[in-house]
């Protein structure tokens, strides 16, 4: 039985995204949160059906009220679900006592938060459910910009891949709180970002350290302050001489200059991009 068919049957029934321990209501977990239904409303019987049919859980196993902590932190089984979800993890530069009214303003803004909630003074959770409506890194970045002015909090926000409430779920989840760990201090405030815009540093970074091969060639060669910046311009602007050129404030004589002499004291040669992504590795790697 569904979301929907639950409020067609029970059309005075409602949706939280949290357990209230305290309610009278029949509570039935549901796909984005518990579906609440005054005993009132309905016979024995049916009290009965719903409990035995649809409860798979005791309620107890839900701690301060939310569903979807106990699941990504207690290993508390979920109700079976077709739907697609995906984590937001924030992290608020400094602890706020209005952090909480922010958050909920902030799921507001969405389409379909089915939970939020903070896990320490400045993380916090939002678990957003897939549907026709997608928020890109620039939509959610507005909205940070947006509250900012109102409650004065700065937050950076790492977004997760939808995927369905599977086996492999919690441990996509707990790589991608790894990768908002490692990459957090990588952005300003207000700033969002999404695996592929760190992938390659992530995935390297191990392999490339063990390297004797790689470590052997770092230290052979000049990367000062002036050298990592022209290697990182180049591959932003995909080897591109001239907008490199523009980006670095330097004419492109002089951008040419600096190659061939780096080229001429190592061997490798930024004008290709197969060696200037093996130089870009190297600085974000080591």
């Amino acid at each position: 039985m569904n979301t929907h068919l639950l409020q067609t049957l029970f059309p005075t029934g409602y949706i939280k995204s949290t357990y209230d321990k305290e309610s009278s209501d029949l509570i039935i977990p549901i796909d984005n949160g518990f579906f609440y239904l005054s005993k009132q409303d309905i016979s024995q019987r049916e009290a009965t059906l719903l409990t035995e049919l649809m409860i798979k859980q005791p309620v107890t196993k839900v701690s301060n009220g939310h569903l979807w902590y106990d699941y990504l932190f207690n290993q508390v089984e979920m109700p079976t679900s077709s739907s697609y979800y995906r984590i937001i993890q924030i992290r608020i530069r400094k602890d706020a006592t209005n952090k909480k009214m922010w958050l909920t303003h902030f799921s507001k803004l969405f389409d379909s938060i089915v939970d939020s909630f903070f896990i320490d003074e400045t993380s916090a959770i939002l678990v957003e459910q897939q549907t026709t409506i997608l928020y890109s890194t620039e939509d959610i970045r507005a909205m940070l910009l947006t509250l900012e002015g109102e409650f004065l909090i700065q937050a950076t926000a790492f977004v997760g891949k939808f995927q369905q409430v599977s086996p492999t779920f919690i441990t996509c989840f707990k790589e991608e709180q790894t990768i908002f760990n490692q990459f957090f201090s990588h952005f300003h405030p207000n700033d969002v970002f999404v695996f592929e815009e760190v992938a390659l540093e992530y995935l390297t970074k191990k392999a490339i350290k063990e390297s004797a091969l790689m470590t052997n060639l770092y230290q052979s060669t000049i990367f000062d302050e002036e050298t990592v910046l022209m290697i990182k311009t180049l591959w932003t602007e995909q080897g591109n001489m001239t907008s490199s050129a523009k980006k670095l404030y330097t004419h492109r004589n002089t951008l040419q200059y600096k190659l061939d002499k780096f080229s001429e004291q190592t061997g490798i040669s930024l004008k290709n991009m197969t060696e200037l992504t093996l130089c870009y590795l190297m600085i974000l790697s080591l």
